[in-house]
Parts: structure tokens; C-alpha cells; sequence
């Protein structure tokens, strides 16, 4: 399908170059990318012939979006095939009503065989906040990830904003927007998701923009044009469209002669309060309550306890006057206007319990476009890649040394006195070097009820779908039943997006007890041997892990909670003589550094990439991937949080 040569091969050669210019700038929880501008999504399987997997956004913090989106795969990862179906259609709406872009990318994961490893985000732009706007347009027009992608039409987010301005470039640019995505949703509807767009997000009756006041003539005439056009793309694709069409101008006359008949009685029901508010002021005894009590008295009548209470309020200030007798006439003109308005009510809310109805019953086919078409387990993303490289500085005094890295379940922060949340050590690693140089290097997954509970298998929930109480219902906030009953001690989304282990990660792994991991060590390390720990989370979780473990009274765990264990030490500086004498040893020096960084690269990639040409940690190196011979330049620092091929991954 051919639109000015925008074929699905000519967007995915354009999302290749774009990688190929931007790689550089991926985004990963390790990155520090705080920065506006537009960045794109993108699942590194590039093989269906229907779907280009790109999303394209703008952000004024584009690692805090990152952390969003990714979040959001991690949590729909843990659900079951059933849970997931639930979320869907067992109520008349998705529970992800607006958050439908999550459920693109999961749904292309799993049909595709993907893993969180190919889950990727990179920065396209750095944009000016007032700017974003109009570049993620330009994005739009370029690579339409609305029609090839996972993006929303860009005219829904135009309607949007229409709703809260009656300005006449704002409906202009809607007009023109809208058309745009008329048309390619015409020329791409068998690609992306541009069927499920169209359905569910496109307005098929734009009658009521036309009722605005004060459109001038070039936008009724394009309004004419936009009309025309979508009628016909709603006649191509709609079965049943001119019953539906016929239905809905049904639905807005009768709604038209029902927001008459309510304005009508509004009217007099002002009148009548302005009258009662001037008698009220003439006594000296005003009260809006009470005016508004005798008010709804009228309105619900049925409804005795207004009458009560407006009553009991004259009786207070000792009023013996009968204001249903005083206001009698225009009481009688406000209830005949009701009862007119409740007559033009009743056909309008039969047409449109009939429209409501049929709405239900189209919108779970809708659903079907973006549900999963195949039954699939928990974690069936797996879980993404981690190396654990225990970082060491070489500028310290390496020699008799241990290093030491505590991978933790959760940060412990419970904002709900009904649920628990204990911490558990899940992965404890570390590296002794001995006075000779000799490096022993073991990693541990912790046995406890954390990490055995990932191995009989957890069933996570979506806490808000189930919680009554929550008026705004937030999607993507798992949390897992245990023993029958609500539980958030198990590894947190958050806690996987830190260091990006899961019950996947731990599932067939041995469980070593911590008790038996620190006597390991204890039995490896002398007297003066320092230390050098880090915790992917806070000390305070840390003290609470010891004491789920009943270890907090082990004096060597004491020393490490009270940061007293001996620490490792920087290396003497020589002196400024000897470095004066000495220009072979600055040589030495650097090439030392750069060979410490070669090693550290092949460790870091398994031995897939060589570093040809270091420089500093701030200058372009050269690599070279050792499987295809392909040589690129990336930043040495940029290097050590991308150790991959970009020509290999491409494949």
C-alpha cells in the first residue's frame, strides 16, 4: 500500500536510520537523560509485514516518561492469561480505558516472542518545552506511528483539547487534523492499529461541532469536506452504518428538544430563587442553604426532607410565614416546566439507553483487536538482561579487598496498614581479592520465603481493579495474592526496574540461606580485610532484610549495618617529584587505564566486544564487535552501558 511512497519498507528504513543516528542516546534506568524533547519506543523485532513496533512521544523529563512506560510492560508481565482477559471484558469498559498503548506493545511482545530484553527507548530530539508540541507533529507526519505503530490518532488528542476552547484556529486545526487521519486511515487500514483506532477513537457524527457559534466560512466549508469524508470512510468499514447513523441523529434531536425543554425550566427555577432570596433579604434572614433547601423542595418533591429542613430553618428564626403559599404562582410555572422537561426526557433516554446498548455490545469486538490472540503465562516477557558487574574502582587499593552488592525485594514503604510488605535480600554478591590479586567471584539467590514464593509461583493482581474504595482507580499497580490473601511481599515493579530480577530471574535457580552465604565469606576474608557494599535500596531496608532473616544480632552484620566494617582504602598518590621524573610512569599510567577499560568492556559484553582506540572516559573510543568485525564510535562512558553490536542487534 502505496500513500506518496509511504509504505510500510519505507517507515521501518526511516526508524532504522533514525536508530542508527540515535543509538547512542538509548534510555535505560541507568541513564540520566533528564532532559525534554521526543523520544521513540521501539520492540527490537522488526519482522511483521502489518505493524512497524514504534511509539513516538514527548516528555519534559524523558527518563522519568521512561520509567512510565517501561513500569507499565513490567506490571502487565506478571499478570496471568485470565487475569489479563478479566481487566477486559467483564465489564462494559476495558479497566484500560486510556492507557490502551501498553496494550499494544504487550500484545506485540507476546505474538511475536519477545522478552524485556527487546523492549527499547531512545531520545530522537532535545526539544524546548514550548516546542514539544510541534515537533512530536512533525514525528507524527513523518513516521505515522498512529497508522504503522502504537501511538493514538493524533486527531483524538486534538478533540481533547477542543472541549475546553471554542477557538476558531483550534477547530480549524482539528478539522485539518481529523482529515489527515480520515484519510490515512483509508489508505493504511489493514496495517498497525489503525482498524482499533478508527473504531473506538474516531468520532463517526461531527454534527455538533457545527452547532459552535460564530464559525466563519472557510471552516464550515471544510467542516462540509471532513463530514463528507468520514461518512464515507464509516460507510466502507461500518456494517450496519446507516442504521447507527440514523439511530444517533435520532438520539441528538430528541436530546436538542430535551436541552430546550431544560432550560426553559431552569430559567424559571432561577427566577424563583431570586425571588425567595429577595424576600429572604427583606427579613433579615438570609441563608443560601436554606434557600437552596426550599429549592430542591420543588425539584424532588418526592424527596420530603428538603421541605423538613427549610421548614425547621423558618421555625428557627421564628418565620410563621407559608412561602409555598406566598411564591404559590410561580411554584406552578416551575412545575409545569418540569414536568415538561421530564416528558422530553423520557423519549431522549429510551433513544439513548438503545444507543448505550449497542455501544456495549460493538466495544468488546473492539477490545479483541488489541487483546492478546493467544493464551499465555505470567512473565512470559521473561525478564530483561543484567550482567551484576560488581563495579570496583581501580584507582583504590584493590589487595585484600571484598566487594559486596545486595540485591533487595522491595524498598519497604507501606502506605497500607492492611497489607504486608516485608523486604527480602533476593540475590547477594561478591568478590574477594586476596594480598596476592587472585579475584573469587560468587553470586547467591537468597532462600527465603520471598524468593520460594517466586519459585511455587505468585498470582499478581491489578490492586485497584478489586479495591471498591478507590475512586481513582490508577492501572498498573500490581499486587499479588498470597495464602489466599493480598500481599506486597513480593520483588516490587520498581524494585525489578532498579536491577531487573523477577520471579522469572529466581524460578529455577538454588537457594542458598543468607546465614550460610555471610559465614562464606567470613571464612574467606582475614582480619584486615576491608570492605566496600552497595544495596539496591536504602540502609533503613537493609536493617529490616537482616531482621526478616533474624540475623540483625550477628556481630559481623552488626558491623555491616553500622557502616563500621573496615572500608577500602584509595591508593597513595606518589609524589609530585617522582611523577616530575618520571614521564615513562605517565605513560605507563595511561595505558594502564586504557587497558583497564578494554578488560572491563570485554567482561561487561562476554567477550563480543573490543575496544581498538581509548582516549578518556569522555572521548569517542572505537569498538569493534569481535562476531562480525563491525567497527563503530560511541562515547567510552556511553560504551559501558551499551555493550552490544548495533549492526548484530539490527539482525
Amino acid at each position: 500500500m502505496d500513500n506518496g511512497g509511504r509504505t510500510i519498507d519505507n517507515i521501518k528504513s526511516q526508524v532504522r536510520h533514525l536508530l542508527q543516528e540515535n543509538l547512542y542516546r538509548e534510555v535505560t534506568p541507568e541513564t540520566k537523560h533528564n532532559i525534554s524533547g521526543i523520544y521513540m519506543i521501539y520492540i527490537d523485532h522488526f519482522t511483521s509485514e502489518e505493524i512497524v513496533p514504534i511509539y513516538i512521544g514527548q516528555a519534559k523529563d524523558i527518563q522519568r516518561r521512561y520509567k512510565q512506560h517501561f513500569t507499565e510492560i513490567l506490571a502487565l508481565n506478571r499478570l496471568s492469561y485470565e487475569e489479563y482477559n478479566k481487566y477486559f471484558f467483564s465489564k462494559t469498559r476495558s479497566f484500560y480505558e486510556g492507557k490502551f498503548k501498553a496494550c499494544k506493545i504487550f500484545k506485540y511482545m507476546l505474538e511475536h516472542d519477545c522478552s524485556l530484553q527487546d523492549f527499547h527507548m531512545i531520545v530522537l530530539e532535545e526539544v524546548e518545552e514550548e516546542m514539544l508540541d510541534g515537533k512530536e507533529e512533525e514525528y507524527f507526519q513523518r513516521l505515522l506511528p498512529a497508522f504503522f505503530g502504537f501511538n493514538q490518532l493524533n486527531s483524538l488528542l486534538k478533540q481533547f483539547k477542543l472541549r475546553f476552547s471554542d477557538s476558531q484556529s483550534e477547530i480549524r486545526d482539528y478539522l485539518r487534523i481529523l482529515l489527515e487521519d480520515v484519510n490515512n486511515i483509508a489508505t493504511y487500514y489493514e496495517y498497525g492499529f489503525t482498524k482499533f483506532n478508527f473504531e473506538h477513537s474516531v468520532p463517526k457524527d461531527i454534527s455538533l461541532l457545527k452547532d459552535k457559534e460564530h464559525l466563519d466560512s472557510d471552516i464550515l466549508l471544510k467542516f462540509e469536506e471532513v463530514n463528507l469524508k468520514l461518512n464515507e470512510l464509516c460507510e466502507r468499514y461500518i456494517p450496519n452504518f446507516e442504521e447507527i447513523k440514523k439511530l444517533n441523529e435520532k438520539k441528538n434531536k430528541l436530546y436538542e428538544v430535551y436541552k430546550v425543554a431544560r432550560e426553559q425550566f431552569n430559567e424559571e427555577l432561577d427566577l424563583l430563587k431570586r425571588l425567595i432570596s429577595e424576600k429572604f433579604v427583606d427579613m433579615n434572614i438570609y441563608s443560601e442553604e436554606a434557600i437552596n433547601n426550599f429549592i430542591n423542595s420543588i425539584e424532588y418533591k418526592a424527596n420530603p426532607k428538603y421541605k423538613e429542613l427549610f421548614h425547621k430553618y423558618l421555625k428557627s428564626k421564628k418565620c410563621k410565614l407559608n412561602f409555598y403559599k406566598i411564591f404559590d404562582n410561580q411554584i406552578k410555572v416551575v412545575n409545569k416546566k418540569l414536568e415538561e422537561k421530564e416528558n422530553k426526557n423520557i423519549p431522549y433516554q429510551e433513544i439513548l439507553d438503545i444507543y448505550l446498548n449497542n455501544e456495549d455490545t460493538m466495544r468488546p469486538e473492539r477490545y479483541k483487536l488489541i487483546f492478546p490472540s493467544h493464551h499465555f503465562e505470567s512473565f512470559s516477557l521473561r525478564a530483561r538482561s543484567n550482567h551484576f558487574v560488581i563495579e570496583i574502582n581501580e584507582e583504590n587499593d584493590l589487595l585484600n579487598t571484598c566487594h559486596i552488592n545486595i540485591y533487595i525485594s522491595n524498598n519497604a514503604i507501606n502506605k497500607s496498614v492492611e497489607y504486608s510488605k516485608e523486604p527480602f535480600i533476593i540475590r547477594f554478591d561478591y568478590c574477594y581479592i586476596d594480598n596476592e590479586g587472585n579475584k573469587i567471584e560468587v553470586n547467591h539467590y537468597i532462600d527465603n520465603e520471598t524468593t520460594r514464593n517466586c519459585q511455587s509461583g505468585i498470582e499478581y493482581i491489578e490492586k485497584d481493579y478489586y479495591d471498591f474504595w478507590a475512586i481513582k482507580k490508577e492501572r498498573f499497580k500490581v499486587s499479588s495474592i498470597i495464602n489466599n490473601e493480598i500481599d506486597n511481599s513480593f520483588i516490587s515493579v520498581l524494585a525489578e526496574y532498579k536491577h531487573g530480577i523477577n520471579d522469572y530471574t529466581i524460578k529455577n535457580k538454588k537457594l542458598v540461606k543468607l546465614s550460610a552465604v555471610l559465614e562464606e565469606i567470613q571464612q574467606l576474608v582475614v582480619e584486615d580485610t576491608r570492605f566496600s557494599v552497595g544495596a539496591s535500596e536504602s540502609q533503613r531496608c537493609l536493617e529490616l532484610c537482616m531482621l526478616n532473616e533474624r540475623l540483625s544480632n550477628n556481630s559481623w552484620v552488626e558491623k555491616l549495618l553500622a557502616k563500621k566494617l573496615p572500608k577500602v582504602k584509595k591508593k597513595r598518590k606518589a609524589s609530585k617529584k617522582a611523577i616530575n621524573n618520571s614521564r615513562d610512569l605517565k605513560v605507563d599510567n595511561k595505558v594502564s587505564r586504557a587497558e583497564a577499560y578494554k578488560q572491563k568492556i570485554l567482561k561487561k559484553s562476554n567477550n563480543a566486544i573490543n575496544v581498538l582506540k581509548y582516549i578518556s572516559s569522555r572521548e569517542k573510543v572505537t569498538a569493534q564487535c569481535i562476531s562480525c568485525g563491525y567497527e563503530w564510535q560511541i562515547r567510552s562512558d556511553h560504551l559501558l552501558t551499551r555493550t552490544f553490536c548495533p549492526s548484530c542487534r539490527k539482525r
